[in-house]
């Protein structure tokens, strides 16, 4: 069998749009969303021609040595074109391979729908089966890699973005000192408004959305207009309007539809608002400390020092979707969303009681690590004040004896307290939030997860207790203990006093 296609077509017959080809009359172009491909007759040969095109009258031809790609299937309606239909296959099989040609279809449009829609279900299905499969892989690797060898940050790092955990915070400001009024342009137009920019901290791919802070929220008819822009190519990302009767004093959270696969390295967020006899919002300022290119425009400036909106960015796996499916609900948003406690948050550790050793017991060690040195006879243990926290359902760290040499289990808790009650109180556990309990550390080098759930949403000041103690009661040598990796799950439903509000621009944040 010659198989030939025009010499202009020849090139598309190769790419990766799907594609239907079709022997015989009866399928029409655009009746599905596929690029038709027509199977004529030509001169003792056959010729492939896109869609409704005709070949032109000593138009250079191409002779196909290899059968096309993205070929979803092959119809044929009729008994002449069914033969055609049988020829080509069997030039696909000597040419391809055997098992490389397309399902055959016959009848009418309905039938080839039906199959069509019955192999995507078939590819969904089997979707579904490899990636059920990937994370049963990845849990057993990192459970055998957890327990015979330390992996490197990076590769645990890139093993928690493949189980795709929930958004992460990675940037906050510290408590709001002040406020700012958003500008009010008086009318039923935003042309020439007055506006705030605010210049984020972090880059557009992978962010997952934002938190602003409203000191005191707006009163009567209005509208409050958010724009997220790319400084380089000065194109909007989203694009957010919020009605005034719908906001409340507090965190007001903006999300993305799916965690941006944007390069912009530079984003400004524009604020303005318009509204007819009313009194615009107001938004808290937080110090820029050494942020300094970071600072509000209009400047504005916090107990004396520059300032910057009051915000938190939310992080997450570029182009996954971390809320409900639109059909769903009408806000999406996850349900979990993870706090990591950084460095300058750490930096509040204190001593929860005083001890005297002739060795380093206690301290801040680099990369927001906790010493905690069990000592003979004694309970040790150290605090960590958090000033604000919303809606949280659990804390998590993580301990492990540092020192190979050690032979003594080290026992550790972790204890979530209002900021009220005293270490004694926390340690008996008495009126705490949470505990993970005491559990031993029974052999270096090997981390135990400690987890304390709550057992209803905390929003407000909390402190994190740390313990611990040596169950033997001997002298705990080398029991150099170390805990890290902290953070907090927040509940989403409760963290907020506003619902979350996606953009009115659909489909724009997660576009390259």
């Amino acid at each position: 069998m010659k198989l030939s296609a025009p010499a202009a077509q020849f090139a598309s017959l190769y790419d990766g749009t799907p594609k239907i080809i079709a022997a015989g009359a009866g399928l029409e172009a655009g009746t599905l969303p596929l690029r038709l491909l027509r199977l004529v007759r030509h001169d003792g040969g056959y010729l492939l021609l896109s869609g409704d095109a005709e070949p032109e009258q000593g138009g250079a031809l191409r002779t196909l040595a290899i059968p096309p790609t993205a070929v979803r299937a092959l119809w044929s309606y009729g008994e002449a074109a069914r033969r055609d239909a049988g020829r080509l296959l069997g030039w696909w099989e000597e040419a391809g391979g055997p098992d490389s040609a397309p399902p055959q279809v016959t009848g009418d449009a309905s039938a080839l729908m039906h199959g069509l829609l019955a192999q995507a279900f078939g590819e969904i299905d089997g979707l579904h089966r490899r990636n059920a499969g990937l994370q049963r892989t990845l849990s057993t690797l990192r459970e055998e890699w957890g327990r015979s060898a330390r992996l490197p940050p990076e590769a645990v790092e890139l093993l928690d973005a493949l189980r795709l955990s929930p958004p992460r915070l990675v940037f906050a400001t510290p408590r709001p000192v002040g406020a700012l009024p958003v500008p009010l342009r008086h009318g039923r137009t935003t042309a020439g408004a007055a506006e705030i920019v605010q210049r984020l901290p972090a880059g557009a791919r992978g962010l997952a959305g934002l938190d602003l802070h409203l000191d005191q929220a707006p009163k009567g008819s209005g509208v409050l207009a958010v724009a997220l822009t790319g400084v380089e190519t000065g194109e909007t990302i989203a694009d957010w309007r919020l009605s005034f009767g719908e906001m409340r004093s507090g965190w007001l959270p903006l999300r993305l539809p799916a965690a941006s696969t944007r390069m912009d390295r530079l984003l400004d967020l524009r604020i303005g608002a318009i509204g007819v006899v009313t009194e615009a919002p107001r938004l808290s300022l937080a110090q820029a400390g050494l942020l300094d290119e970071y600072a509000v425009a209009p400047p504005a400036r916090a107990v004396g020092q520059p300032a910057m909106l009051a915000l938190r960015l939310w992080g997450g796996l570029p182009g996954l979707e971390y809320g409900a499916a639109a059909h769903l609900a009408p806000h999406p948003v996850p349900e979990r969303m993870v706090w990591p406690l950084t460095q300058p948050v750490l930096a509040q550790l204190r001593k929860g009681r005083e001890f005297e050793a002739t060795f380093p017991w206690f301290g801040l060690l680099r990369g927001g690590r906790v010493l905690l040195h069990p000592l003979h006879g004694v309970v040790t243990a150290a605090h960590i004040p958090l000033d604000e926290v919303p809606g949280a359902v659990a804390v998590r760290a993580r301990a492990v004896i540092d020192d190979p040499r050690c032979r003594t289990a080290i026992a550790c808790k972790l204890v979530v307290a209002p900021p009220s009650l005293t270490v004694d109180e926390a340690e008996r556990e008495e009126g705490i939030l949470a505990s993970s309990g005491w559990m031993a550390l029974e052999e270096p080098r090997r981390p135990l997860d400690l987890s304390a759930v709550l057992a209803a949403p905390w929003s407000g000041p909390m402190a994190l207790h740390l313990f611990t103690d040596i169950p033997d009661r001997g002298h705990g040598l080398y029991g150099r203990t170390i805990f890290s990796d902290f953070e907090v799950e927040i509940d989403s439903r409760t963290a907020w006093a506003n619902p979350p509000a996606p953009p009115v621009m659909d489909g724009v944040a997660a576009t390259p």
